[in-house]
C-alpha cells in the first residue's frame, strides 16, 4: 500500500517482477485552480507513486485496475501512463458512463479490459479475482471494483471506496467470505466498514490509506472503534507511511516505509 496521501494505490509485485498489478494511482482532490497556478503544481504521482515504482525496479505494469472514477483513485492515471508502460487497464462498465473518465482512457490509448465478476489475474501462487464489477453502474463509490486474492495462505480483500450498502451486497453474493487482510473501504470513512460486514469477514489486519490531517476527517472515529472492537490490527499510511506485506522464507512479514 503506497503512501500517496489522501488516496489509494496498491501494488502487487511478484518475485523478479514476473507479474505486476497496480490497483489505483492516487491523485489529488482539489478545488479549481487558475491556469497559471496549475502549471506550477506537480502531481502526487511525480512525487510518490512513480519514484516508488522505479525504486522497486518496475518499468512496466502488466495490469492497472482503476476501481472507480474518484480523482484520489484515478487522478494520476495519465501522469503514470506517460512514464510507466502499462500493458492493459481494467475498468468497470459503470466507469464508462463518466465522460471525463472515458476522455482520460482515450487519451492514454491503452488496451482496455471491461471487468466482470469472476475475472482472474494470475499472480503469486494464485489469482487476483474480481468479486464485484460494481453495484450502481455510475462509477461512484459503491461501483468500486472489488478484488480478492488467496496468496500463500493469506486472504486479501481490496475494496476501493465501497460503502456499507455495497459491503452488504458483497456479503450477500459471498456469504462465506473470510479475509486476513482488508484494505478498508473509503479511507476509513464512516460510510464504510459496516460492523456486521467486518464481523463476518473477520480480518486480522486492516489497512487504511489516508492523508495526514485531511479535510474529510478520515479515518472516522466510529470506523476505528468498529475495527478495534473486533480486535483488528490497524495500519494507516498517515501514521506509518507505506505498508509492505512481504512473503519470504515461507512466512509473511509486515514492514512500514516512511
Amino acid at each position: 500500500m503506497i503512501d500517496v496521501g489522501q488516496g489509494d494505490s496498491i501494488l502487487l509485485q511478484d518475485r523478479w517482477n514476473q507479474e505486476t498489478v497496480l490497483i489505483d494511482t492516487g491523485g489529488r482532490l482539489t478545488l479549481p485552480q487558475p491556469k497559471w497556478k496549475k502549471a506550477h503544481i506537480s502531481t502526487n504521482a511525480d512525487n510518490t507513486l512513480i519514484p516508488y515504482l522505479k525504486a522497486e525496479g518496475i518499468s512496466t505494469l502488466d495490469h492497472l485496475i482503476l476501481t472507480h472514477t474518484d480523482a484520489d483513485h484515478v487522478g494520476d492515471f495519465l501522469t503514470l501512463a506517460r512514464t510507466i508502460k502499462i500493458r492493459d487497464v481494467w475498468v468497470s462498465p459503470g466507469e464508462l458512463t463518466v465522460p471525463t473518465f472515458v476522455h482520460q482512457l482515450k487519451r492514454a490509448q491503452l488496451p482496455i479490459h471491461i471487468v466482470k465478476s469472476g475475472d482472474k489475474l494470475p499472480i503469486f501462487n494464485g489469482h487476483l479475482e474480481i468479486l464485484s464489477n460494481g453495484y450502481t453502474h455510475k462509477g461512484d463509490n459503491d461501483d468500486s471494483i472489488v478484488t480478492y486474492g488467496d496468496f500463500f495462505n493469506k486472504k486479501f480483500l481490496f475494496t476501493g471506496d465501497l460503502e456499507q450498502e455495497g459491503e452488504l451486497k458483497l456479503l450477500k453474493a459471498y456469504p462465506r467470505l473470510k479475509v486476513d487482510v482488508l484494505k478498508v473501504g473509503h479511507h476509513g470513512s464512516k460510510t464504510s466498514s459496516n460492523p456486521y460486514f467486518i464481523r463476518q469477514i473477520d480480518p486480522q489486519l486492516a489497512l487504511i490509506s489516508v492523508g495526514k490531517k485531511n479535510r474529510y476527517g478520515h479515518p472516522n472515529q466510529e470506523t476505528l472503534a468498529t475495527l478495534k472492537k473486533a480486535q483488528i490490527k490497524i495500519l494507516r499510511t498517515d501514521q506509518v507511511g507505506a505498508v509492505q506485506l512481504i512473503y519470504q522464507h515461507q512466512k509473511w512479514q509486515v514492514k512500514t516505509v516512511r
